[in-house]
């Protein structure tokens, strides 16, 4: 049997609600599986031989999930794209669509590096990535999961599938996206779901080989981030993104929805009947100037919200910060904030605890992955339901990670990485991302949302 390490020194919060905290708790466990949670003494008694290890005041935690983030946009910092950006089409058209398509296999794999470095630190042991890559679709996802599981980190995984690199290129994302989901449905670290750019940038054809693919609604798409998916999509055939979706049969309990930036009343009420799962992506919202999602609204419809960083940084907990600030800002009375972001952390828990089949994931209980992180917080009072939110927003920044703990790996001690080296990595990647960008500049802007074979037939997948 592998050895026990027992972590004590700390609060102890079972899951992310701020309910049932352990003022002097400890966690220990096996291999990749938790052993017991509660009280240290307790714990010690139990355990005599354990490796022991400190938390030094801090909250020891379980491992946070990013619901939305592109591993893809990594090298992108720095990156001038040479062109002017006015508005959200350009942004895409100009930036991150010449980006995705310059990627080959080595920038994949660096990207994915390097992101897992910024999980590690950042205490996310889970991520749900939305990958793009024209020129190199086939396997693609394979390059992401094999550096995610030498770096420790588990994740669900799609293809976004679009038009606008032609029929054929949106039909091989669907393919892809199917044959990585239908590969790893055994493996414990990945899970894969049908991938989907945004109906605006997907034909009928596209839409109807997705409904023949995807599993009770089984899909990762962007939904009215800016107001500019629901002009061009009403202006076609007078359904609105989210319409498309559901008359297409693609929505259900297992569709993840990034952004609903401008979802009216009926959108969110058609995603609460549906079950599906809403992603706020806060810090990207304000980056890109999109609007801001009423949080408020979304839960007075009974829509699951989560949180993600669509890319942005690998930081959730600075995502929070911004979410509260945020919603802050856009409502009228002084105290809003607080109970409409309350469980945001917790969002995608219960979505991945059925995709994995285990019940207890993202939690610290018996028999749960052992995905731990310590937050630095010495001086902070007993977490409730009522200010864990508060402590969290105020009480880390910035965002201290003093241990994370993946599958029972040690990712993160004391604040410094134990296996990706970021020097050792930074060097890794000049080359690279050198490489990278001069793809990019040569490539250029204009890209037509459904490509250049709008209505072609193409092939289907099989």
């Amino acid at each position: 049997m592998p050895e026990i390490h027992l972590l004590s020194g700390g609060t102890l919060l079972p899951d992310w609600s701020g309910a049932g905290s352990v003022a002097d708790g400890a966690v220990a466990w096996s291999g990749e599986t938790i052993l017991a949670v509660g009280p240290r003494e307790e714990l010690e008694r139990r355990h005599p031989d354990a490796v022991r290890h400190q938390a030094r005041g801090g909250w020891i935690a379980p491992g946070l999930i990013n619901a939305h983030h592109h591993i893809y946009s990594a090298l992108a910092t720095g990156l001038d794209p040479g062109l002017t950006i006015d508005g959200f089409g350009q942004c895409l058209d100009r930036l991150w669509w010449r980006l995705d398509r310059a990627h080959d296999e080595a920038s994949i794999r660096q990207s994915a590096r390097l992101t897992s470095l910024r999980c590690a630190l950042a205490g996310c042991t889970t991520l749900v990535d939305h990958h793009a890559s024209p020129a190199c679709i086939e396997g693609s996802l394979d390059w992401l999961a094999e550096e995610l599981e030498t770096a420790g980190l588990s994740a669900l995984l799609c293809y976004e599938a679009t038009d606008r690199n032609g029929h054929a290129g949106a039909l091989a994302g669907l393919r892809e996206s199917r044959r990585f989901r239908d590969s790893v449905r055994a493996n414990g670290r990945f899970r894969g779901l049908l991938g989907l750019h945004a109906a605006f940038t997907l034909g009928d054809d596209t839409l109807a080989a997705a409904a023949r693919l995807a599993e009770d609604g089984g899909i990762h798409v962007h939904v009215a981030e800016d107001r500019l998916d629901g002009e061009i999509c009403r202006g076609r055939d007078g359904q609105g993104p989210l319409e498309r979706l559901e008359s297409a049969g693609l929505l259900g309990a297992a569709s993840w929805i990034a952004h609903g930036t401008h979802l009216d009343e009926a959108g969110l009420d058609l995603l609460a009947r549906r079950g599906a799962l809403l992603v706020h992506n806060p810090e990207s919202n304000a980056n890109t100037q999109v609007g801001r999602l009423d949080l408020r609204a979304v839960r007075r419809a009974g829509v699951d919200v989560a949180l993600g960083t669509d890319g942005m940084s690998s930081c959730l907990l600075s995502a929070l910060r911004c979410a509260f600030l945020l919603h802050r800002q856009g409502e009228g009375d002084s105290a809003g904030g607080w109970q409409d972001c309350t469980g945001l952390l917790e969002g995608a828990r219960q979505r991945l605890a059925r995709l994995f089949g285990q019940p207890a994931y993202g939690q610290l209980v018996a028999g749960a992955p052992a995905d731990l992180i310590v937050l630095d917080m010495p001086a902070a009072p007993p977490p409730t339901a009522g200010n864990l939110i508060a402590q969290l927003v105020f009480g880390q920044v910035p965002p201290r990670v003093r241990h994370t703990v993946a599958r029972g790996r040690w990712l993160v001690d004391h604040f410094e990485a134990c296996g990706l080296d970021p020097h050792r990595l930074a060097a890794e990647i000049r080359p690279v991302r050198e490489v990278l960008w001069l793809r990019f500049h040569k490539l250029g802007a204009g890209t037509s949302y459904l490509g250049p074979e709008p209505g072609a037939a193409g092939g289907r997948p099989e």
